[in-house]
């Protein structure tokens, strides 16, 4: 097994998504590797606002502003810490694209909170927490 050089963190702005940054942040500072957050605007947003006529465009844009409350929200929240931490987003399926951070590079660990924002979609289809836990290419920690 390949070291760990970079703890990825799902977030999506809510107390879990919170804990699990905490927690990625003191695991990576103790294995000397970066962490990166990552906002996924989901596929189900991207059905809603394609609905209603935008573009792709405009849908990317509507997404890294998104992304960028988030992220914006986490970095207060989380304040100065020494562990070089960086910002990155995709649009889709969340735990498809959490799985595929993993599958081309053995050194990712995900830590992910235990649920996230989406409390009704998760009950009808299943947990993002699970379904990268039985899919991801590398290690996974769901903190509660």
């Amino acid at each position: 097994m390949q070291p760990i050089k970079e703890v990825v963190v799902p977030i999506d702005g809510s107390d879990n998504s919170m804990r699990a940054v905490r927690f990625g942040v003191h695991l990576a500072k103790g294995l000397s590797a970066k962490v990166r957050l990552f906002y996924v605007f989901p596929l189900s947003s991207v059905e809603v606002i394609g609905m209603a006529g935008m573009s792709r465009d405009d849908i990317e844009h509507s997404a890294q502003q998104v992304a960028q409350r988030v992220f914006d929200k986490v970095h207060a929240e989380l304040g100065e810490t020494d562990v070089d931490v960086s910002d990155d987003m995709s649009i889709g399926d969340p735990a498809e694209e959490i799985i595929r951070c993993t599958e081309d590079d053995e050194g990712v660990h995900v830590v992910l909170g235990r649920r996230g924002l989406s409390r009704m979609q998760s009950l009808l289809l299943g947990s993002v927490s699970e379904k990268v836990v039985r899919h991801a290419h590398g290690p996974v920690t769901v903190v509660v």
